[in-house]
């Protein structure tokens, strides 16, 4: 890809780099390494370099990313015809594109997708079962860590086979002269709802903001590195944990320097709980107190599922 430098002068977050061959291999020093990320910055890179199954995954993210470019330059008209249901549905077009796992893996009906898309189903197949077992790998870490007897705690809940709201997504920002002021906001500061966000993205833009000492709450860019992943866990994590982890408001802007110069993709994996498992906190984390996530969602003490949590999330925000 011929893609501008990312400028040395942009205010970046030193995130922790971690293996996720070392990961897969059970090595402690790189685990202890994800908690400490998941309970501070709420980010760190997945070096996806050093075997073959991340190699798999950085080489379907790379085809993802041509195939968006396709699926985003067809007429507004072709686009439209794959609208999402706003409100109701993640999946469809919108400015940013989404993909049912539950569809690609015929596990429910499927919505009707771009002929693209379609035609490129072994390749979405191959991203959202890679990055599922990444996702997993990252939660049984997190349960190891924890010190949890069943290190299945939070990967049960997010059983491939089931129903959920998981979904390959796909992004474009356009490039356009009059956002590059240093001001425009192209995604405002938000969590992510489910358990693990898996990134694949090639430019600047994600920014979280800093703890460190000399720029403390400042947002600065995290910035996109060669073979890795960035990863990240959302609402459900900090749910089930009763806050013991940490779901990191992000936001996106603009990118940085020459890279604003040209269009912006992503291709991301979003994994979340199963349809009918509890919001709600798990037995080794119960308090005097729960933690509130997602604003005020109803009925005080309600229990609610994944998806009735997730249905009332997408009204309240808009999505």
């Amino acid at each position: 890809m011929d893609i501008p430098p990312f400028p040395d002068d942009a205010p970046t977050i030193p995130i922790a780099r971690i293996s996720y061959a070392a990961l897969l291999a059970g090595d402690t020093v790189e685990s202890q390494k994800v908690l400490t990320a998941c309970t501070t910055d709420g980010f760190f890179y997945l070096d996806m370099t050093e075997n073959a199954s991340g190699q798999e995954l950085l080489d379907d993210a790379g085809q993802l990313h041509s195939l968006s470019k396709g699926l985003f330059d067809a007429p507004v008209d072709e686009k439209m015809r794959y609208l999402n249901d706003r409100g109701k549905s993640l999946f469809g077009y919108k400015p940013t594109g989404a993909v049912a796992k539950d569809h690609l893996h015929n596990i429910t009906s499927s919505r009707t997708y771009p002929p693209e898309m379609t035609t490129s189903q072994p390749l979405c197949r191959s991203f959202t079962q890679n990055a599922h077992v990444c996702a997993q790998v990252i939660m049984r870490t997190l349960a190891r860590q924890l010190h949890l007897e069943d290190e299945d705690t939070f990967a049960r809940r997010a059983d491939f086979k089931a129903p959920s709201g998981d979904h390959l997504r796909l992004t474009k920002k356009s490039l356009n002269p009059k956002d590059n002021d240093g001001h425009t906001i192209g995604l405002a500061s938000h969590t992510d709802f489910g358990l693990v966000t898996v990134l694949f993205n090639w430019l600047g833009g994600l920014q979280i903001q800093s703890l460190q000492p000399e720029n403390a709450g400042q947002w600065c860019f995290v910035k996109p590195l060669p073979g890795h992943a960035i990863i990240n866990l959302g609402d459900a994590m900090v749910k089930f944990t009763n806050g013991t982890l940490k779901s990191a408001k992000h936001r996106v802007v603009p990118a940085p320097g020459l890279q604003a110069t040209v269009d912006r993709y992503s291709v991301v994996y979003f994994s979340r709980p199963a349809d009918e498992a509890i919001m709600e906190v798990l037995p080794p984390f119960l308090g005097d107190g729960t933690v509130q996530i997602g604003g005020k969602l109803g009925e005080e003490g309600k229990r609610y599922t994944t998806r009735e949590w997730m249905v009332r999330r997408l009204v309240q925000m808009g999505h």
